[in-house]
C-alpha cells in the first residue's frame, strides 16, 4: 500500500522556514525523533542551510537535539567551529543508525537523499533562481571547470525507491535565510530559559 505524500507547497525564505518549524514541531507531538530531508540541485544552498542548523539549532531544538548529516558528513559544534566526521550510510543501514542516535530530529542533506534513506518525515526542496544556482557553482567550481560542467546539467531531482515521504515542501532558497533566522531561534532559546 503506498501513502499519499502530504504536498504543504512554496514558500519563500522565512515563511518557509516558519512552516517547515511547525510541521516539524506537529510531528514532534507524536514521535520521539523525526527525519527531515533536505534535497536541491548542486549550488541550490543545501550545505550551507544545514550547517547552520548545526551551528545554531533548529527552531525550539537546540543544537544537542540534532543530528545534522550533509553528503555522508556528519556535522557537530561545542561552539562555533564546525567538526566534522565522514559516515558510511547505506539504505539498509539506516534504521540501526537512526536508532543509534540520542536527538530528536535529524536533518539529511544531498542531492539524493532516497539513495541513502528509505523514509523521511519531511522532505524540503530547495529551489534558487537558475542564474543564481550557477552562479553559485561556477564560485564552488572555479579550480575544476569540468565539474561545473557535469553540476550544471543535473537539471532534475531523481528519486530511488523505495522512499517514502510523510510531507514535502519546497523552499526557495536565494538568500542566507536559514543564518537569520537559527540566529533569532537561538536567541529566542537563550531568552526564554
Amino acid at each position: 500500500m503506498t501513502e499519499k505524500i502530504q504536498d504543504l507547497g512554496t514558500f519563500d525564505g522565512i515563511e518557509g522556514m516558519e512552516r517547515l518549524r511547525l510541521e516539524a514541531e506537529d510531528l514532534l507531538l507524536r514521535s520521539p525523533k523525526i527525519v527531515i530531508a533536505v534535497a536541491g540541485l548542486p549550488g541550490s544552498g543545501k550545505t550551507v542551510f544545514v550547517k547552520d542548523f548545526a551551528r545554531f539549532g533548529f527552531g525550539r531544538l537546540g543544537k544537542r537535539n540534532l543530528v545534522v548529516i550533509d553528503d555522508n558528513t556528519l556535522y557537530s559544534t561545542p561552539f562555533w567551529r564546525l567538526t566534522w566526521k565522514k559516515l558510511n550510510l547505506r539504505k539498509e543501514s539506516w534504521q540501526d543508525f537512526l536508532a543509534s542516535r540520542d536527538c530528536r530530529a535529524v536533518i539529511f542533506s544531498n542531492w539524493v537523499p532516497s539513495r541513502f534513506l528509505d523514509s523521511v518525515d519531511i522532505l524540503v526542496n530547495l529551489a534558487v533562481p537558475e542564474p543564481r544556482r550557477l552562479s553559485r557553482l561556477r564560485k564552488r567550481e572555479k579550480r575544476h571547470p569540468e565539474k561545473f560542467e557535469i553540476q550544471q546539467k543535473k537539471t532534475t531531482l531523481p528519486v530511488e525507491p523505495p522512499f517514502s515521504v510523510g510531507r514535502s515542501m519546497t523552499i526557495i532558497n536565494d538568500t542566507r535565510i536559514s543564518f537569520l533566522w537559527c540566529l533569532f531561534w537561538m536567541l529566542r532559546r537563550g531568552l526564554s530559559l
